[in-house]
């Protein structure tokens, strides 16, 4: 886990609560006592998981970590507990729901960015209601660091924000309080802060 997630949680009045992969039950006795999950970047995700074949371009896999993370986002849906995923975190909520990913993307957008990390790249554009209204203007721009995306949506979720080609860059989950998913990087970006404010509840 990476320092500015940590950061960002402790900003908003958040206390972090780290879930090793190596204890899933400890895992199941925590989450009853937890307020919301946090789903961060890291390593690509399996693509049998997804029913496909490895890819040439398919980067690291985690298959502990996959199967602690698809677990904590299927009962984060069924239980209506908070959740934002943030880039890997995204595209782990979208498998645990039934879709697919592109495992090595291919485009003229510069979705794994050169430049330092927090700076900001390409633009994304709202495309429905979502949370991400009250934080940002129809168009904005974020930071990107990935090679995989979203290709078929899980069963339930809703785009609500894309980039100039297209690519599906956030999702909610329909009827569910706070179900979330974005490809960007908001714990690099003191602007986009308010994103992790949505896991403390309203009034914060």
């Amino acid at each position: 886990m990476r320092t500015p997630y940590l950061e960002a949680l402790v900003q908003v009045g958040l206390t972090p609560v780290l879930l090793p992969p190596q204890d899933p039950e400890g895992v199941e006795r925590l989450l009853p006592h937890l307020d919301g999950l946090l789903l961060p970047g890291g390593v690509d995700v399996d693509p049998a998981l997804y029913g496909e074949e490895p890819g040439p371009g398919l980067g690291e896999v985690h298959p502990e970590r996959d199967a602690l993370e698809l677990r904590l986002a299927r009962y984060a849906a069924k239980e209506g507990m908070p959740l934002l995923g943030i880039c890997r975190g995204l595209q782990v909520l979208n498998v645990a729901l039934g879709g697919s990913l592109h495992q090595d993307l291919q485009s003229p957008i510069q979705h794994y960015q050169k430049a330092p990390w927090g700076t900001l790249g390409h633009s994304v554009r709202q495309v429905g209601k979502s949370p991400l209204e009250g934080l940002f203007p129809e168009t904005f721009r974020v930071n990107s660091y990935h090679h995989q995306g979203v290709k078929a949506l899980g069963q339930g979720l809703r785009p609500v924000a894309v980039a100039p080609d297209g690519l599906v860059e956030a999702v909610v989950l329909e009827g569910h309080p706070l179900f979330l998913g974005v490809q960007w990087h908001p714990e690099l970006l003191p602007s986009h802060r308010g994103l992790f404010r949505l896991l403390a509840g309203p009034g914060v």
